[in-house]
């Protein structure tokens, strides 16, 4: 066993960059939840499980900007590359008085013993607005001495670290680790899509009555824009394959309200040799909305008796029960554009296919936010 003499030689921290991929952007002004890279604590403990505590860590309630809380507490340092004389970039300092916790279970193989925590944060936050600059390129480093990290063994901790003595504390050796550099991008953020389920009260298993859902959409945008849900369950294809509706769960999820049992759908998955999805979409595959023109995606479920293993069957509904249902639905649109359809889609296939070559990158995707209400029916035999 490691004695409490030599921790300071065995338990290390360091800071491994992310490899830099081209389409994780700092995006200041789109809401975006970014990985930085780890924290990777070493321990080369066999018989006790150690618990690490600093701040940076995930914190119960607060665990999506645990860079920002690294920064404030020391234990990271932000610099502005491309300058020499570039010092290290002060923010507001805040100590929490909950320091993050993490558990590490002890190991036969010390050698091995390593293990990563996330960094992450979220581009959007008023911090980042206040101290980063678009267009600029910043680096992100674990510092040398600042912030307090200690660890100590689990089964010495009492619930609040603060009661440990200094000799229960163990001190933890940082290393030269990697920065992380990034380039921050203020491009204004896209327009905002909202998901509202609607459903009938009762859902007549073998009446003549439709059982229709509804998925109402709606913009935040006074301009209106077009996008493209093709390849998406709400396609005009049924071509049940790769994202096309297969199971009516891509589009709500739906339970039993005494039971918390989910609904199992009847679902259709087929084969094709080649993709069937035309080059260009369909025009009715594309939707025109703003803020004055909501869109309402309307399906129809099938009769229980009728044809079973279709994908808008009822099979999966029992008679006599109470659901509740929420919506799904594709989580955003990758193409869109700002204009009017009737604009857009002029022309032949060919005018069209080239008016669509939309630069994405400078747009950004159109992020569906679903509005989580609980919609209630009964079934009726």
């Amino acid at each position: 066993m490691t004695s409490k003499a030599t921790p300071s030689n065995g338990l290390s921290l360091r800071f491994e960059a992310k490899e830099l991929d081209i389409n994780d952007k700092f995006q200041l002004n789109r809401k975006q939840r970014l990985s930085l890279g780890h924290l990777t604590f070493t321990t080369p403990e066999t018989e006790r499980s150690i618990t690490l505590f600093c701040n940076g860590l995930a914190v119960a309630g607060r665990g999506r900007n645990t860079v920002l809380q690294a920064l404030r507490s020391g234990l990271f340092e932000l610099v502005q590359s491309g300058r020499e004389d570039a010092g290290v970039i002060k923010l507001p300092s805040f100590t929490s008085s909950r320091k993050g916790r993490y558990k590490i279970p002890s190991t036969a193989f010390p050698q091995y013993r390593e293990v990563s925590i996330s960094v992450l944060t979220e581009t959007t936050h008023v911090v980042w607005k206040e101290i980063l600059q678009p267009g600029r390129t910043y680096g992100l480093r674990l510092s040398e001495k600042a912030g307090d990290v200690f660890a100590c063994y689990t089964d010495e901790l009492d619930g609040n670290p603060e009661s440990l003595t200094s000799a229960q504390k163990l001190p933890v050796h940082r290393e030269g680790g990697d920065t992380y550099y990034f380039t921050v991008h203020g491009d204004p953020a896209p327009p905002r899509l909202f998901a509202r389920l609607e459903l009938p009260s009762k859902a007549y298993l073998n009446g003549p009555t439709p059982f229709t859902l509804v998925i109402e959409y709606t913009t935040n945008s006074v301009e209106p824009l077009v996008f493209d849900k093709s390849r998406s369950p709400l396609s005009v294809t049924n071509f049940c394959s790769g994202f096309d509706l297969h199971c009516i769960d891509q589009l709500i999820d739906c339970q039993d309200n005494a039971t918390g049992e989910k609904v199992e759908w009847g679902a259709v998955f087929v084969c094709w040799d080649g993709d069937p999805h035309p080059n260009f979409p369909d025009d009715d595959d594309f939707v025109e909305i703003s803020a004055e023109k909501p869109w309402r995606f309307e399906c129809t479920l099938e009769q229980l008796g009728n044809e079973k293993e279709y994908v808008r069957s009822m099979e999966g509904l029992k008679a006599g029960r109470t659901y509740k249902a929420r919506v799904n639905g594709p989580g955003g649109f990758s193409r869109w554009q700002y204009g009017k359809k009737e604009e857009l889609l002029a022309g032949t296939r060919e005018e069209k296919m080239k008016r669509w070559e939309v630069d994405m990158e400078r747009l950004g995707c159109l992020d569906v936010e679903r509005i989580e209400e609980d919609v209630y029916f009964e079934t009726v035999a």
